[in-house]
Formats: structure tokens, sequence, C-alpha cells
């Protein structure tokens, strides 16, 4: 085993010991009232968030989405609101980054955002809506706003666009714009032929001359 996957074992040993110190300690927390039981919920989903960022295992999301929206059920009783528009956020999150329909997600997006106002909270409105402006669901329940056109380039291109001059493969594109990989593929030749470039690169060197991701 080389020192790398020395590590490696070593940090993932760690970790499950780690998760399983905490589930023990989960386990004897009540489960009589509605607090107890959302923080449960809470706990569990998580842990599930977790294991999938450690495994990247796409099966669990769903999983977590379900989890998330019975705990947001159980916050929402429990009467408590920046954790309930948390849990929404969450299970959004989830949800749209399994592929399944986006119905669901706009509806607890849209309640979070709603909340996150009221509440003031806005690093959690910010979060809310940055994964809300990805996915293109609209939060204030009217039609999103589109800018307008710069260099040819739609305002799906300039997303993408920006996103390549950060560096991102159409594979990272697909998955923070909630878009598949070919999709991304295609924008990304869409906007080379637009700018005139061959390259990545001088895609990303046209987008700063010309200010392009400067625009709202």
């Amino acid at each position: 085993m080389t020192p790398a996957a020395a590590r490696a074992a070593g940090s993932a040993d760690a970790a499950g010991e780690l998760l399983g110190a905490l589930d023990a300690e989960a386990g004897k927390l009540g489960r009589e009232g509605p607090a107890e039981r959302a923080y449960q919920l809470t706990y569990t989903a998580e842990v599930l968030r977790a294991r999938h960022a450690a495994a990247g295992a796409p099966a669990s999301l769903a999983e977590q989405a379900a989890v998330w929206e019975q705990a947001a059920a159980a916050w929402e009783q429990a009467r408590e609101p920046y954790p309930l528009a948390t849990a929404l956020f969450r299970a959004a999150e989830a949800a749209l980054a399994s592929g399944g329909a986006k119905d669901a997600p706009a509806t607890w997006l849209r309640r979070a955002a709603e909340i996150s106002a009221d509440l003031r909270a806005r690093p959690l409105g910010a979060a809310v809506a940055l994964l809300a402006r990805r996915a293109r669901i609209p939060t204030d329940g009217t039609a999103a706003a589109q800018p307008p056109p710069a260099a040819g380039l739609t305002p799906r291109e300039l997303e993408v666009l920006r996103l390549i001059a950060a560096g991102m493969s159409n594979a990272r594109i697909a998955s923070e714009l909630f878009i598949s990989p070919k999709t991304a593929s295609v924008h990304a030749s869409n906007i080379m032929s637009k700018l005139g470039a061959s390259t990545r690169g001088e895609a990303a060197a046209a987008a700063h001359r010309l200010r392009l991701l400067d625009l709202p």
C-alpha cells in the first residue's frame, strides 16, 4: 500500500469511528417531542450527506432528500423556522443533484427563500438563491428575469461561460447547473463558436476582455 493510500485508509477509518461515536450519542437523545424528532432526522440526514460527500454514492441522494423533507416537517411542527428553512434547502439540494423532477425542489426552495427573507438570514438566503439560480428555479413566484444577450450569447451560455472561465470541466459544469454533461458540452461548443475561440482558454480570455463576466 502506498503512503497516500495508507493515509486515505486511515482517514476513512477515523471517519467511521467518529460516525460510530456520533451514532451512539444520537441514540441517547429522547424522541418524545417534535423537536427531539427533528434533531434525530437532521442528524440522520447530515450523516447521509457526509457519507455521500466522502464516497460519492449517487444512490443516497434520493434518500437524503426524503429524510431532509421529514426533518423539515418535524421542524415545522416544532415551530423552528430557521432549521426548517435549512432542511428545505438541503432537501432541494439533494433532490436536484439526484436528477429527479424539479416540482418538489422548487416548492421547497421558494419556502426556504421566504423564511430566510422573513428572518433576515442572509447567508442562508444567499445559498438558497444560488441553488435556485443554478437550477433555473424562480423563487418569487414569477418567471425568472433573463439578462439581455451579450456577444450573441444566451443567458444560459453566459452561466456556462462563467464556469468555463473558472476552469471547470463539462462534467463539473453539468453538476453545478443540473444539466447533462452532453448539454454542457453543446453549450461550450456554441460559446466558443460565437466568441471565435478555438479553446476554452481563449473563450475565458474573451469573456474577460469583453467584460461578459460582469453582466448580471
